[in-house]
């Protein structure tokens, strides 16, 4: 069994130079239609979220503890002091590396109850940012008539919204998380980190609070290829997308959208044989209706 998910959008019509995979080369289009027409989407960062919780990791105090290296716990304090040669190699070499890292820091008059602490938070951060920026996401919706949702990502209901159809022999279909909306966010344990499945990733990147549960969201959970695995590109001087064009089923029209982009989605719709629906809203409730134009 498949599942019909959708996608808000504005009508962006700043100009793209970049390769698509649908005409194996390089084209200049709208953003828009690089999107709805060529079907190619490109995975968001979640640096640039609106949630400041999106996919921000949190972390035991003691998660690092065993798996960061030695080298980088020297790179750690050498931000905060120099280290002569043997201090490096007490804690390079040192069968306890707690008591290594104690001695260490009170010959420079710190204290392990908190400068450990200070040094692994600061470890773990880098850590959990690191991971942050390797992951890229593509946010969908089970809703195509949400009144919100059509003002915060259609841009006040002047956008459109597509339909995409994901059966279950897809290529994207295994990567897809419905978000699970909660009050408490995922803590990483040490567990996690020395467990080689990365499902506290998902845990992490497919959960939100629940104020934001009026999205129904569902989620495309990926790596940014352009940082992580740069050789998986097709062409190196593009970004990564994902084509999406064989999944889009149908249009939305918002119930503000202009004539003209009115009319360019039509005449596409006709050609490609696909559904195009006009929202409207209803005279008599605080509701969006879908009416079919074609």
């Amino acid at each position: 069994m498949g599942r019909k998910l959708y996608r808000y959008r504005s009508f962006n019509t700043e100009m793209l130079n970049d390769y698509s995979y649908i005409h194996h080369g390089m084209i200049n289009i709208e953003k828009w239609k690089f999107e709805a027409f060529e079907g190619l989407v490109y995975p968001s960062s979640p640096l640039y979220f609106n949630d400041p919780y999106d996919c921000e990791f949190c972390a035991q105090s003691d998660a690092l503890e065993g798996i960061l290296d030695r080298k980088t716990y020297i790179d750690l304090l050498e931000k905060r002091f120099h280290l002569k040669q043997e201090e490096k190699n007490r804690i390079l070499y040192s069968d306890n590396i707690e008591r290594a890292m104690q001695i260490v820091l009170q010959a420079h008059g710190g204290r392990l109850s908190d400068s450990w602490m200070n040094i692994l938070k600061k470890g773990l951060y880098n850590c959990m940012s690191t991971i942050k920026d390797a992951v890229r996401v593509v946010c969908l919706s089970e809703a195509y008539n949400s009144m919100l949702m059509w003002s915060h990502y259609a841009q006040n209901h002047t956008g459109y919204c597509i339909e995409y159809d994901f059966e279950e022999n897809d290529m994207f279909y295994k990567h897809l998380y419905p978000i699970m909306y909660t009050k408490d966010r995922y803590v990483v344990s040490k567990t996690d980190m020395i467990n080689e499945n990365t499902e506290w990733i998902y845990r992490t990147t497919c959960r939100k609070a629940d104020v934001w549960s009026y999205e129904k969201e569902w989620r495309i959970v990926t790596a940014n290829f352009n940082k992580v695995m740069p050789q998986k590109l097709k062409h190196p001087n593009g970004k990564y997308v994902l084509d999406l064009k064989n999944n889009i089923k149908s249009f939305y029209l918002g119930a503000k959208i202009s004539e003209d982009f009115k009319d360019e989605i039509i005449q596409f719709g006709e050609k490609n044989y696909l559904d195009i629906f006009q929202m409207i809203l209803s005279p008599n409730t605080y509701e969006l209706n879908a009416e079919k134009v074609i």
